[in-house]
């Protein structure tokens, strides 16, 4: 059987990417705290959903908007980060009714545990000038028919880069996957696998706006089959993105960025491509936010 629309994992990388960007040297304020809150705003014409397709059996092309809420705090002991995101389809991806675009709430939590404060001592070799513990989970619903309630949780060790400027952060994680499947009727309970997860920012200027070139490129491992009996396979997905520091030319510095952004998903949920159409995304991003 085709694989069915499940829980989508949203933009994981970028909420690492934030996490990262404020564990990187220099980032914490002269008291070893800090704390940023954002809103944000994302938009792209064709994403797609597993089994997701169009009345000639082509995947959908979706348009989706997606709000967002972060808040990242921390201190020489570790961290928080919180990431909300409401994301709204358009027709293609309808809701359980039919009569709408499918609406979505996803959910991050991560708590890093930083090695000098576990262990006493920095874990630094070769190119890692750093090493954290990272623990957390991700929640979602969904009013498709599948109706998903995602559960997953992670915890690994991450690596932060020494580069000359910016961060480049990977973590290695093991991670758990509980889920629901509306069509069938019941509760999916994926195996254990691994997932590799890497952030990066490099900034640089443009004329007088100052621009970051940031992104992230994840993989994760199958999670044995879903509940229509069909082997998961390996996920990649790749998020780059140039965002300008338009609140700079304004005198705010840091406070608004805008820019575009790239999204290539393959094998996407686990889906295997081969067998489900809308198991490969890829899709053109305007994306915005404005820190307090």
């Amino acid at each position: 059987m085709q694989w069915k629309p499940a829980a989508r994992r949203p933009i994981v990388g970028a909420a690492i990417l934030l996490f990262a960007a404020f564990l990187a040297p220099g980032a914490m304020a002269a008291d070893g705290g800090f704390s940023d809150t954002s809103i944000g705003f994302r938009y792209g014409p064709d994403f797609s959903e597993p089994a997701v397709v169009n009345a000639d059996g082509s995947s959908a092309q979706i348009g989706k908007r997606i709000v967002n809420l972060t808040h990242v705090d921390g201190s020489a002991s570790g961290g928080n980060l919180l990431v909300v995101d409401a994301l709204f389809s358009n027709d293609d991806d309808p809701d359980n009714d039919g009569n709408d675009g499918a609406r979505e709430v996803y959910l991050i939590y991560r708590h890093s545990f930083a090695s000098n404060a576990l262990f006493g001592r920095h874990f630094a070799f070769g190119p890692v000038r750093d090493t954290d513990i990272v623990a957390g989970f991700d929640l979602n619903t969904k009013d498709t028919d599948y109706a998903p309630r995602k559960r997953m949780f992670v915890l690994g060790p991450q690596f932060q880069i020494a580069v000359p400027k910016g961060f480049f952060a990977i973590s290695l994680l093991a991670e758990r996957e509980y889920d629901h499947n509306g069509i069938v009727g019941r509760a999916e309970n994926f195996d254990t696998t691994w997932a590799v997860e890497s952030a990066w920012m490099a900034p640089f200027s443009t004329g007088a706006v100052p621009t970051q070139f940031e992104g992230y490129l994840n993989f994760y491992g199958p999670k044995g089959r879903n509940d229509f009996g069909d082997p998961t396979r390996t996920e990649t997905l790749f998020h780059p993105r140039l965002m300008f520091d338009l609140g700079s030319l304004a005198g705010h510095k840091d406070r608004f960025y805008a820019g575009v952004g790239y999204e290539f998903w393959y094998n996407k949920f686990g889906a295997d491509h081969e067998l489900t159409q809308g198991a490969i995304e890829h899709t053109w991003l305007v994306e915005a936010a404005c820190h307090f």
